[in-house]
């Protein structure tokens, strides 16, 4: 069983040495709480769970906010860790087996973590993770990496 804490410092780890991610406060993933998902979850991988109330912001070039709205992400980099509650990710993803694909679904999270949504920079980023078999793709149709299509197929086991 793979400890979710230390999943979470190697993905940190990775994160730090993709130079197309240096301007990103990756060092403050660290505070993001990390749990699990209901076992009984069937559809989701993994969750990012922002703080309640949490807004997106537009920011000018000096970092003053310029407008305030009600919905998360309609501009890149606008949420932060700050305001992440909790990084989710499924049980069984934590069975060795399945670390690689646990990584990659953690490194999709803490994306989401650092403020961005399945937008066209959210999946030019994701797909700098470095484990091709592993890699996700964020729309359906793209999920057709090896490790996912074995975790779709695999027989639910229960585990603790």
């Amino acid at each position: 069983m793979e400890d979710i804490n230390n999943l979470g410092k190697i993905v940190i780890k990775n994160m730090l040495q993709i130079p197309e991610l240096s301007e990103f406060p990756i060092s403050k993933l660290r505070q993001v709480p990390l749990g699990k998902l209901r076992k009984n979850n069937k559809t989701m991988l993994g969750c990012c769970r922002f703080k309640k109330n949490s807004r997106w912001v537009k920011r000018n070039n000096k970092g003053k906010i310029v407008e305030r709205g009600k919905d998360f992400w309609p501009y890149e980099n606008t949420l932060g860790p700050e305001d992440v509650r909790r990084i989710d990710l499924h049980p069984e993803l934590l069975n060795l087996e399945w670390s690689r694909l646990a990584a990659s679904v953690l490194y999709h999270e803490y994306l989401h973590a650092l403020g961005f949504r399945h937008c066209s920079t959210f999946r030019r980023l994701e797909s700098l993770w470095p484990d091709k078999e592993a890699r996700l793709g964020t729309r359906k149709v793209q999920l057709n990496s090896p490790m996912y299509n074995l975790w779709i197929n695999r027989n639910l086991k229960n585990y603790s």
